[in-house]
């Protein structure tokens, strides 16, 4: 679901979010700044279950390994393809980070074997 969002906002293609908020096309400029406002939301929140879920020093270790990857797959590409790889890469990869840490809470919990927590070994819920 994160991964999804995180492609409709901005891919490539020309077909997201941000393509659709630089065309002309009719609809009222209210009506796309609602639903920039929205997606700016959604994704703030992403960020904050991340962050909470990771802490800061898994967010920096997951950056990373993210920052590793990305320099692999630049250099895997061929000269000619490059930026287009890396183009749709860069938003694939944020999308997998925020997914890794909001799946990681569930993880955690479920690993320990409780429903509910309270604190599990460094993690505060909310």
């Amino acid at each position: 679901m994160v991964e999804a969002g995180t492609l409709a906002t901005w891919n490539p293609s020309g077909y997201s979010l941000i393509g659709w908020l630089m065309v002309d096309d009719g609809w009222s400029l209210a009506v796309k700044i609602a639903v920039l406002v929205l997606a700016v939301v959604v994704a703030g929140w992403g960020v904050l279950t991340t962050l909470a879920a990771l802490g800061r020093g898994g967010v920096a270790v997951a950056l990373a390994i993210v920052a590793v990857l990305t320099w692999m797959v630049g250099e895997a590409a061929p000269a000619d393809d490059r930026m287009m790889v890396l183009s749709w890469w860069l938003p694939f990869s944020v999308g997998l980070l925020a997914t890794g840490g909001i799946a990681w809470a569930s993880f955690v919990t479920r690993l320990t074997g409780q429903s509910q927590k309270r604190y599990i070994s460094g993690y505060k819920s909310r």
